[in-house]
């Protein structure tokens, strides 16, 4: 290895920065810069990605979970002039200014992307269960109409993350992953695998409690300017106040310590934050504006948890701490856009590989069913009544007599389980079954783990960081579950359960080091566990936590044991588009809410507008999933009104099967989201950007679901640089503009961007491989289009070898012209002449406002190109 020393001792004052230049190193993958304290390493881990350590006197965290896939050092170049060290790509640089400490990115045309702020590099000598560690915290500068997206699933409903405080770990409804990305375009990943604090408040609002059963009374008063709130003895009620010193907007901090039932925080006798329900994470952040001067507060939580609250003050800096660390660790991506920095992240973390195909149909899944019987009732009461499904999933309880979390059927209900899930096979169904990490230590099935030590010390759960575990868990999970015929996997509760890891020692350590990563192993043992058992189903993981890296492993996330108002749904919105702006491309809801309004939900019709509204939403979820506790969630026990606008959407799911599996093909193969956040299609538009309740399901659809109750109407923006078409009707809009568009119960307001290609494939039940023998492809005029159309035999890891076909599909709009490209690939079974429908979705001429879609024009294609011109257009 060659070294290069370049030595510049006593040229900057000390006292002007806390770790001051002293001289760096340029090896052949990376510049290491000696600092008064420690050494700071500027590390290309790609052309576009650039890694940041700064390590002291303890040595680098040890494991690696994160990033899995090393890649050939790419070349740079280090300049180095008497203020600054440049490091660059062919892709990015970062710049160290010698003189204040400070980093700055930018992409391949300089542009500025990011900014750390001066002094704010910092690692805090610690310790934590008797091993040292460091308070890492970062600061960096953003800028003023800067959007922030990402962190994981949070229900705190925040969309734009600037100035928003958060408390990253993970617990049931929230799922903690430390990466960023801006409007700006850049990522960030914040390399630890502990506690993490976002924008931490450090101004702390002292409470005093007080006695909610004062009296003898059951309940006490809370007084707020919208009335009076009721709190019961199970919880109790804290007062204080605070003085800020300007009006301005300031960030408000809840951390209750534990999960709670209700966030109450009153300022001034306004309700700030408002959520009820029996599960809620333990801690909300609230942007207020508040005047100069002192203010009272009033926190309502359960009597068991000690309230914390805090405040900050909103400016122009984002700051990631974490209290258990290492070493001071992150990684900046960049790109062109969104897909681009995202591709990169997986590129580095873990490709997504393809679910099988029936997995983007509907799940149908409800707490839950109670016999094998009961499980193929309804499927055949699906397919008599021809609702469209794929998928029946068994939540818990089906162990009985063999002890919690027992992955093993009690055959009292579950006799002989491989003739029931060939019933459902038979049906065309899937069989999904939940499984826990906690199972009985009294029960047989535990024996091997207790042999070998395999829970975690004064815990239940498993040690799933011990490969030995990892083994264990699969090979009981295969044993009583997927020899029986188990398609997929229902992981429950992998946070561990709210944050089980705390204080506690594990395989790798103490807990607290890796306290976000258990549900990256459980992941990984069950990914890696079925593929090495059987390549001829895909792995598909429904799971309630996830980490940085888990889409490698075949993972779906939904939001967890959610309520049912409409505030909550709204909540799961925004929830989403973070999420999938983290390269988790998979997830999906409890449709109607896991927590449901009790036995009236069949006939109150109030509670039928936000169970239509959620599930026409639900469609266009990446994977659509109905789920409710000690619910009936059958399209049918809800009336026949509610069961025909259900219907109505689940035949548009399966119609556009052919569009929906091409694009999960991109995302394994490029990089791609479906759930798209407008910033990604849009980012120069900033009021696209701000719109937290419309986005982009695939590249041609716009999605706007109502969010309100009793809509027959509904405002839309329809970001610039196209026109748009309403799907429903065919209409054609301007973009730039917001429209009120027609929004009746049945029909969720969808819009095309023009020069869009939609295949659309017949109506399902089910779906089938090869069911693209005739397709109708929709071209939406007034702009270039193109679309890559996927297939292959829908399960097994042939793809990953070659056995697919794609077809390529252009649109030129000034020509009109439709060109179907020559099929490349195969793949035994693949179909070798498939009819396609061509549809024309224009603007008709010489009509004021009428909208055309045009008579089909049929081809029958047999893999050679074809150019289909559109006649009815004349000039």
């Amino acid at each position: 290895m060659k070294w290069i020393t370049v030595v510049l001792l006593g040229m900057i004052p000390a006292a002007l920065c806390s770790q001051t230049y002293r001289s760096h190193t340029v090896t052949k993958d990376k510049v290491v810069i000696t600092l008064t304290e420690g050494h700071l390493s500027l590390t290309p881990l790609t052309t576009k990605a650039i890694r940041v350590q700064w390590l002291k006197e303890l040595p680098a965290e040890q494991q690696q979970f994160v990033l899995q896939y090393p890649q050939p050092v790419p070349a740079f170049t280090c300049r180095n002039t008497d203020t600054t060290l440049l490091v660059s790509t062919a892709a990015a640089s970062v710049s160290f200014h010698k003189r204040t400490g400070i980093l700055s990115f930018r992409d391949k045309n300089g542009k500025l992307l990011l900014n750390e702020t001066a002094n704010s590099r910092k690692l805090l000598t610690d310790s934590i269960d008797g091993e040292p560690c460091y308070r890492a915290e970062q600061g960096f500068a953003t800028q003023e109409n800067e959007y922030l997206f990402g962190l994981g699933q949070f229900q705190d409903g925040h969309y734009n993350l600037k100035n928003t405080t958060r408390k990253l770990i993970q617990v049931n409804t929230q799922i903690a992953i430390p990466f960023l990305y801006s409007s700006k375009g850049y990522g960030l990943l914040w390399h630890q695998y502990g506690l993490t604090w976002f924008n931490p408040a450090d101004n702390i609002i002292a409470l005093q409690k007080k006695d909610t059963a004062a009296g003898g009374k059951k309940e006490a008063e809370v007084t707020t300017t919208t009335g009076t709130q009721r709190v019961s003895q199970q919880q109790s009620v804290y007062t204080g106040s605070f003085t800020v010193p300007q009006e301005g907007d300031y960030t408000l901090m809840l951390d209750l310590g534990d999960m709670d039932n209700r966030h109450l925080v009153i300022v001034d006798g306004a309700a700030c934050i408002n959520q009820s329900n029996l599960w809620l994470p333990p801690a909300a952040s609230k942007i207020i504006k508040l005047n100069a001067g002192t203010h009272t507060v009033q926190v309502v939580c359960k009597a068991s948890n000690t309230p914390k609250l805090s405040f900050r003050t909103a400016s122009n800096e984002t700051i990631f701490r974490s209290p258990h660390a290492r070493s001071l660790d992150y990684i900046v991506f960049t790109g062109k856009d969104a897909d681009e920095v995202i591709a990169g992240y997986r590129q580095l973390t873990g490709e997504v590989p393809m679910l099988p195909l029936w997995a983007y149909g509907f799940w149908q899944c409800r707490e839950r069913y109670t016999s094998g019987e009961h499980l193929v009732k309804t499927v055949q009461e699906f397919r008599n009544r021809h609702l469209p499904m794929d998928v029946i999933v068994q939540d818990w309880q089906y162990w009985g007599k063999y002890g919690w979390g027992v992955p093993k059927f009690d055959e009292t209900h579950y006799p002989q389980p491989e003739q029931f899930i060939q019933q459902l096979h038979n049906l065309h169904a899937r069989f999904n079954i939940s499984v826990w990490e906690n199972l009985d230590k009294k029960s047989d099935v535990a024996k091997p783990y207790l042999a070998q030590n395999l829970y975690i010390p004064n815990s239940p759960w498993v040690d799933m960081f011990n490969p030995a575990a990892a083994k264990t868990h699969w090979n009981a999970l295969n044993t009583n579950l997927y020899s029986k015929g188990v398609d997929s996997w229902w992981m429950d509760a992998t946070e561990p359960e709210n944050d089980a890891l705390a204080g506690k020692q594990t395989y790798l350590g103490p807990g607290n080091f890796y306290r976000l990563t258990y549900p990256l192993f459980v992941s990984k043992a069950v990914y890696e566990g079925q593929r090495n058992t059987d390549t001829t189903k895909r792995v598909a993981i429904l799971t309630r936590s996830a980490f940085a890296g888990q889409q490698r492993y075949g993972t779906i996330n939904w939001s967890g044991d959610i309520g049912w108002d409409w505030d909550t749904y709204k909540r799961q919105i925004v929830a989403g588009l973070n999420y999938h702006l983290t390269g988790m491309p998979y997830w999906t809801t409890d449709i109607g809410g896991f927590f449901r309004p009790g036995r009236n939900q069949y006939t109150d019709t109030t509670y039928h507008d936000i169970l239509t509204r959620w599930f026409q939403w639900g469609c266009f979820n990446s994977i659509f999933r109905i789920h409710g506790y000690q619910t009936e969630t059958e399209p049918w026990k809800y009336g026949d009104v509610v069961e025909s606008r259900m219907r109505t959407m689940l035949q548009l799911r399966y119609r556009l099967m052919p569009y929906i599996y091409s694009a999960a093909w991109q995302v394994h193969h490029k990089g791609y989201t479906i759930m798209r956040p407008l910033v990604m299609d849009f980012a120069p538009d900033e009021k696209a950007v701000s719109q937290p309740y419309e986005y982009m399901f695939g590249n041609a659809f716009l999605v706007a679901p109502v969010t309100a109750p009793g809509i027959k109407d509904w405002n839309v923006y329809l970001p610039k640089g196209q026109p748009w078409y309403n799907f429903w009707t065919g209409k054609q809009y301007a973009g730039g503009q917001t429209i009120n568009t027609d929004a009746p119960a049945d029909k969720i307001p969808l819009y095309i961007k023009a020069g869009s290609i939609i295949p659309m494939g017949k109506p399902l039940e089910y779906t089938q491989p090869n069911a693209t023998d005739t397709v109708e492809i929709r071209v939406y005029t007034g702009a270039d289009g193109s679309f890559e159309l996927y297939s292959d035999a829908g399960d097994g890891y042939a793809y990953e070898k070659g056995a697919y076909t794609t077809i390529p599909l252009y649109w030129n709009n000034r020509q009109q012209t439709l060109t179907i490209g020559k099929r490349q690939g195969s793949y035994p079974g693949m179909l070798q002449k498939q009819v396609f429908n061509i549809v024309w979705v224009q603007q008709a001429q010489g009509h004021d406002g009428a909208v055309t879609h045009m008579p089909v024009q049929t081809i029958v294609y047999t893999g050679k190109e074809i150019n289909v011109r559109n006649s009815t257009v004349t000039k």
